[in-house]
Order: structure tokens, then sequence, then C-alpha cells
């Protein structure tokens, strides 16, 4: 009993997912019937009234439209009374109401829909409830027999199968007498055949699993036919029975079952059903008939893969390619394939035809993933080759699918990777043909055929660019996969082979690109030379050869384009330089990366500034374009990089350690990022529509940098620890720990203002106080030497140093503030001044007697006279009388 009601359940399912298809049908329909009838109401009432204002017709027009929008049904007797009703003079005399306050009353595309789908369920509700009553007629009628056990369950059966085979004649006679009938809109007919197949799949199921009377193989066969019956009915009934029999077809695996597990005969069976659902989608001409189709076979082959032995691996290949043939291919190109197309099309159509990528990649990228994770052998060999051909086959075919060619390249660099095997045995590479075997081999000749399709199809056909692209990649994708593959010892014998084939295949790239009309043709081919050259020399550099490769590839790619105008998008440009930022981010905490060197030094002492002259060189070829920001901004990215990294290394010896900073790493980072964080706020203005991006870096770096400086004044601190920092005046660590940053903070303050006015202030204040903290180490580190820690005292003298320098300090910026006619500055000094008579009163003369103490107040005093006369001096200057 658990199996009929699983059964109802999808009957349900089954019999309201149609409904709700023809009902869309209906709807569409009716649509047409209605304008029909209205024409004809304005034909007749044309003829019957020639003297007719012009205003009338609009009126009439849009009479019927708003009975359209409604969904009500017109009749043709009173369409003119509705037309000669629509005209009033209220509605034309209303001035108070524009013409823009009757749009809100339009209904939406959803309101309309919804109102159509109710409209046709409230004139054919009863065909459909008298469908569903008969289904679940015949279930129960079935169940009831069963539990009663009024008759054997022979007869049983046999009268439910004849209630379902009269329900599908009666609909088979309505049909023939076309009683109902108009177009597809024979709903009655195709409620009752749906009844009546559903109700011979129920018994049959019945028979199988309750009564045991049917064989599995028997139940299978019986199940599929009332299925495919059902498919096949629908080319005369409509999509009702299409849907039906789809996925009754489809589900009759599920409900029978031999657990046998023979793969062969499943892909038999829905390879035979898809190709009825194909023949009857096709008749019936639904779009979502196919997929139903797509949805089922793609499910069974994707259940292929968990029945998948080593004896069944050219199975599941076959059943893939097939399908591409059969579901792709066959209906764009033909029984025949005889459908060709040629002419060129963009990019973006070539990425937008759908569903045939889709498809293809529901069937090729299974196949590969499988693949990579199985054991390699001869047979995935074949397929994969064979799925290869295929593609290009089907290229040639039709120009919409060039881009398979991408996915072709694709699938034969993952056929080399998953056959390789032989870097696990040193021994294999003893011999130096190798580089013939195996997967290199393989990859070698799938690299040379692939250039050689594309530069001679590409020669066929000048305008379709893919084949250009595929002939000048190909062998530089394959010997780069090769590269990435083989180990380091044995690349001193590959190398001289593969760097010939690049410069040949280079060479042959640089002629063709001389003698061609196409622009992007010969842009193609200049860069497809420029890739194999830049790979023959990375090879022979270290890890780091193939950063500086790349970014002189994009230099390259940037003449060219300036060199022959091309209008080329941006967005390959940018994804190449987005992945050598990655790497050249990643590289420094790379362990490969530790000790390398190039050219004798250390590697990023090289390739980073090596990379900001490249990109910065690119950016130059770019004038007044997005890319030329793009360009710089990868600059100096490479930049902060350099200054982040090569700083602490040759510190330290090594790359920062976040979480193991010292003193001096620290002090150096918070310089740095400030820097860099001030720098990227800088190049936010020129920026355009990446400012926002430069915005977020800068005030990233900033807080960062701040995070260090608190960090090394808490815990840190020279002025309560002891922190070697150095014995030169001036010239020493207090350098880079208050006084740079200071000058930093200024200036921060100033980029900032424009952007956030309010936290300007906040940024001056943190400035004044790293130039407060510099100004007292300095004058500390010139009496105490290279410790300054507190807890050493402080002699008479460097007391009295700190009151004259910060009493010219405060005088000058007193002085400065006037001269600049600045009431800030000016209050900044005064504070300065009182500050230093403060401490002169209470630390500086504490200790004085006799003369010295007279001494010094004589000189404070006439200080301060001076300084009041001088000022007074200033004001009278600045603001006459």
């Amino acid at each position: 009993m658990d199996d009929l009601v699983g059964l109802a359940v999808i009957v349900i399912l089954v019999v309201v997912a149609g409904a709700i298809c023809g009902l869309i049908a209906l709807v569409q329909l009716n649509g047409l019937k209605q304008e029909v009838a209205v024409l004809r109401a304005k034909v007749t009432h044309l003829q019957t009234h020639k003297p007719i204002s012009q205003s009338e017709p609009q009126s009439e027009a849009s009479t019927a439209q708003a009975a359209l929008s409604r969904s009500e049904p017109i009749a043709h007797k009173t369409q003119p009374n509705l037309t000669s009703q629509s005209v009033s003079p209220p509605v034309i005399n209303q001035p108070s109401a524009p013409p823009k306050k009757t749009k809100p009353a339009e209904a939406s595309a959803i309101e309309l829909l919804f109102n159509k789908l109710r409209a046709g369920f409230e004139q054919n509700w009863m065909t459909w409830i008298g469908a569903i009553a008969l289904a679940f007629g015949g279930i129960f009628l079935a169940k009831y027999s069963l539990e009663a056990g009024l008759l054997s369950p022979v007869m049983r059966l046999s009268l439910g199968g004849l209630f379902g085979l009269g329900l599908i004649a009666a609909a088979a006679y309505l049909h023939h007498k076309r009683i109902v009938f108009e177009g597809f809109n024979n709903y009655i007919p195709a409620a009752l055949a749906s009844g009546g197949f559903i109700t011979c799949f129920a018994l049959t199921l019945l028979a199988y699993s309750s009564y045991d009377m049917l064989s599995p193989t028997v139940a299978f066969f019986a199940l599929a036919i009332i299925a495919i019956s059902a498919s096949a009915m629908a080319l005369r009934l409509g999509p009702l029975l299409a849907v039906l029999g789809i996925i009754g077809a489809y589900s009759v695996p599920i409900w029978v079952s031999t657990g046998s597990g023979n793969l062969f005969a499943l892909f038999m069976y829905v390879g035979f059903v898809s190709l009825s659902a194909a023949l009857v989608a096709h008749k019936v001409q639904r779009a979502w008939l196919w997929y139903l189709l797509w949805a089922g076979h793609i499910g069974w082959y994707l259940v292929g893969f968990t029945l998948l032995k080593i004896n069944t691996v050219w199975l599941m290949g076959t059943f893939a390619l097939l399908s591409i043939i059969g579901l792709i291919a066959i209906p764009s190109l033909g029984l025949k394939l005889n459908v060709i197309e040629h002419r060129p099309h963009s990019l973006k159509r070539l990425i937008n035809v759908l569903p045939d990528h889709a498809l293809l990649l529901a069937f090729i990228a299974p196949l590969i993933f499988t693949m990579l994770i199985s054991h390699f052998d001869m047979q995935w060999q074949t397929i994969g080759v064979l799925s290869i051909v295929l593609m290009l086959f089907l290229v040639l075919k039709n120009s919409r699918w060039d881009i398979w060619q991408a996915v072709a390249l694709a699938s034969a660099a993952l056929l080399v990777i998953s056959a390789e095997r032989t870097h696990l045995s040193p021994n294999l590479f003893d011999d130096a043909l190798f580089i013939f075997k195996n997967e290199y081999g393989l990859g070698l000749l799938l690299g040379l055929l692939l250039t050689a399709f594309g530069l001679y199809y590409g020669k066929k056909q000048i305008k379709r660019l893919a084949f250009h692209i595929t002939g000048a990649f190909s062998v530089f994708v394959m010997i780069a996969t090769l590269y990435t593959l083989i180990p380091n010892f044995a690349l001193s014998t590959a190398y001289p082979l593969w760097a010939v084939v690049l410069f040949v295949v280079a060479a042959i790239l640089i002629k063709l690109a001389q003698h061609n009309t196409t622009l992007f043709q010969r842009f193609t081919y200049w860069v497809g030379a420029n890739a194999n050259i830049t790979l023959a020399i990375t090879m022979l550099l270290s890890d780091s050869g193939l950063t500086i490769a790349l970014a002189v590839q994009v230099l390259l790619i940037s003449v060219l384009i300036k060199r022959y105008s091309v209008p080329m998008p941006h967005w390959p440009i940018k994804a190449l330089v987005a992945a050598l930022l990655l790497r050249l981010t990643l590289s420094p905490w790379t362990p490969s990366y530790d000790a390398l060197t190039v050219f004798g030094l250390h590697w990023s002492i090289v390739v980073y500034p090596l990379c900001i002259a490249l990109f910065f060189a690119a950016a130059k070829c770019f004038d007044s374009s997005k890319l030329k920001i793009w360009l710089e901004g990868a600059a100096l990215h490479c930049l902060a990089l350099f200054i982040t990294t090569e700083t602490s290394y040759q510190l330290v010896g090594h790359y920062p350690q976040f979480d193991s900073l010292n003193f001096y790493e620290q002090i150096l980072l918070t310089c740095n990022w400030l820097a860099l964080g001030c720098v990227y706020l800088h190049r936010a203005k020129l920026a355009g529509t990446l400012a926002k991006l430069y915005q977020v870096a800068g005030f990233a770096l900033a807080g960062l940098a701040g995070l260090f400086a608190i960090k090394t004044l808490l815990d840190d601190n020279p002025l309560f620890e002891s922190l070697y920092i150095g014995e030169l005046p001036i010239f020493n660590w207090l350098l880079l720990l208050w006084l740079v940053p200071a000058g930093l903070t200024l200036w921060l303050a100033k980029l900032v203002k424009p952007i956030n006015a309010k936290a300007t202030p906040f940024i001056l204040a943190v400035a004044g106080g790293f130039i407060l903290l510099a100004i007292n180490s300095f004058i500390r580190q010139y009496w105490q030497g290279p410790y300054i820690y507190l807890s050493k005292g402080a002699s008479n003298a460097e007391l009295y140093s700190y009151s004259v320098i910060w009493l010219v300090m405060g005088a000058g910026t007193v002085i400065f503030g006037h001269l600049k006619n600045q009431l800030l500055i000016q209050k900044i000094g005064l504070g300065l001044l009182a500050a230093v008579i403060v401490k002169v009163f209470l630390i500086d003369m504490a200790n004085l007697e006799g003369l010295l103490k007279a001494l010094s107040f004589i000189g404070l005093g006439l200080s301060l006279v001076g300084l009041s006369w001088l000022f007074q001096k200033l004001r009278s200057r600045v603001n006459p009388v």
C-alpha cells in the first residue's frame, strides 16, 4: 500500500504540473480568440455603421484592451454595445485628472498572468477536476477490490485495466469525432486519456508489487510501454499527456528495479525514452517539455556514475558523446547534421548560446571529473580524445559553438593531468625518450594538433576569431601544463625540445601576423608568439621567472594594443594582472621562495621593482583609460609589497611574521603602511570609478599602522623599556618611531579633510602627540645615549635643554601662526609657552639657589618681555590700523 500512496503523490504532482502548463496554453489561445472576437465585432460595426467618427475606433480599441486585461469574455453580439458605451462625455470632460494618474490602474505582467490563469481555470475547472477524479477513481477501485476481496486478483486487475483502456478509447473517440476539438485546446479528451494512463500505470505496479504476478522485467517493459504510449498519444491530444508520459517513462526504473546494476540496459532504456520524448517535444512545440527531457536524461546519466566499473568506462563515455549528438547537435543541425552556419559572432553572443553550453558542460564536466579521480587507462584516454574531436567537429558545423574550442583545449589539459602518474617514479625519467611517452607525448601531440586545427581553419574562415585563438595558444597551454607537471630534475631533458617547439610556433605566428588583413587576427598571433617566447624563457629561470614573464606579457599586450589600435576588451588584461598580483602577494610567505635568488640577488629585490616598472610602462600605453588607473594601482600594490617585505627581510633576514614581530619590524611596518595609506588616498583623487576602492585600501593601511603605533607605545616603548635605539643623534630609530609618522599623519589629515572633516582634528591631535614624543625623545637620546628609558633619571642640563628647546618651539609656533593668520596655530604656540613656564617654575627652578636662581628668573622675565614686544610688532603688521 505504500507504493500506492507514493504513486498517488506522484500522480498529483504530475496532474498539477500538467494542469498549470495546459492552463498557460489555454490562456494564450483564449487571448487570441478574444482578440479575434474583438476584430470581428469591429468589422461588423464598420459594415453596419459606415459614417463613424474617428474617436470611436480608438475607444473601441481601448475598451477591448481593458477587457482583455481583466480577462473577461467578450461576446460577439454585445461587443458593439460595449464600444458605444465606452465613449462618454463625463470621462472626456475631467480636466482635473491628469493622464499620468491613469497608469497605475494598469496591472503588472505578473498580475495579468495570474488573472489569465484564474480565468482559464474558471472556464475549465470542471474538466480538470473530472480528470483527477477519474484517475483517483481507478486507483481507489483497485484499492477497494484488493481490501474487500470481492473478486480474484486477475479479475480485479482486468476490470481496472478495462476501465483505464475505456477512458483512453473514449478520449481517442472524442478526438477523432472532433466534438470539442480546436487546435491543442482539446482538454476533455486529454483529461480522459490522462486518467486512463494513470489507472493502467497504477494497476501494473499493483500487479508487480502486491500480487507478484509480474516479473521485474515484464513489469519494467509494461510500465515503459504505458508511459511511451502516453507520450505518443500526446502528439494528438496535447502537452498534458506529454508531461505525464515523460515523467512516467523516466520514473519507471525507480518503481521497478531488477537489482542487477545493468548499466547498459539502463542507458539503452533512457536513450529510447529520450528519443521518444524528443519527438514528442518537437511535435508539440512546448519548451518546458524539453526541460523535463533534459532533467530526466541528465539525471540518469549522473546516476550511471554511481554504477561505474572498470569494464563500463567505455559505456559512460559513449553515452555522454551520443547524448551530446542527440540532445544538442541534432536539434540544431538536423538529423543529417547538414544545417551549417559559418558566419562570425560577437563574444557576447557566443557566451549567451543557451541551453547548448549548459548541456555540453552537464555531460563533459562529470566525465572529466571522474577521469581525474579514477585510474587512468586506455579507455579514458580514448574517451577524452573522442570528446575533444566531437567538440571540434561540432564547431566546424556551427559557428555559434566557437567557444567550445576553449572547452576542448581545457579538456586536453585536464586529460594530460589525469594521465600524469610517472612523476612518482624517478627511475622512469632515466630514458631520455620519456618526453615522447605517456602524458608528455600526449600533451605535446594534442598541443600541435590543436594548433594546426586553429591555424588551418582560421585561414579558411578569417573572421572567426576563435580559430585564431586556438591556433595561437594551444601549444602554449599544453607545454605550460607539462611544465607544471614535470619534476625539476627532468626539466633539463625536456627543455630543449619544448623550447624548439615554442620558438618554431612563435616564428610561424609572427610570419602569419605579417600577412593577414584582419586586425584581431594580427593581434592574436602577436600575443600568442609573445606568450610562447615568454614561456620558453621562463623555463630557463626559477619560479620567479614565470612572474616576470607574465608581467612582460602584460607590457607586450599593452604595446600591441597601442600600436595597432585594437579595441580589445579590458577584462583579459585585468584578469592577468589580478592573477599576477595574487602570485606576488602570496610569494613572500611561500616556503619555496625563502632562499630563492635571481641573478645572485634575493628574488624580491629584483622581481618587485621590475614588476613596478613594467606595470607603469604598460599604464602609459593607455591614455585616459580605466585600464591605465588599474595598471597604476597594480604598480602601487607591488610597491606596497616591496616596501613591506623587503625592509623586514633586510632587517631580520625573513619576511614579516605578524604574530611575532619585534620592535624594529613594528616601526618599519608602521611607517610603510602609513605612507602607503596616504599614497592610496592621494591616488583616490584621480582614480575615477576606482576611488572608493583606493579609499578603502588607504584607510585600511592607515588603521593597521595605527594599531602597530599603539602597540609600540604601550608594549614596546623605549621610554619604558631597555630598547636599543641607536648611537647617532636624530638619525636613529626614534626618527622612524615618531617623527616620520608625525609627518605622515599631518599628510593623512590633509587627505582625510575632504572626505570626513570631523575626523581631521583627531588626526591632527595624533600628529601633535607624535611630534611631542619625537622632540622629547631626541633630547633625551642626546643626553642618555642609545637607551632612553625614564628609570635612568635626568640631569639638570637635560631638564634645562627641554625648557630652552620648547621655548624656542613655542615662540616659533606663535610667530608662524601670526604670519599665516591662523588662530589655532597661535593658540598651540601659546599653550607650549605656558607649559614651558609651568615647567620652569615647578621643575627647573625648584633646586636652584642664590645667584643662579635670580639669574634664571631674570632671564625668564626678559624672554617673556621680548616675546610680548615681538608679538605686538607682528600683530601691528598683520592688522594695521
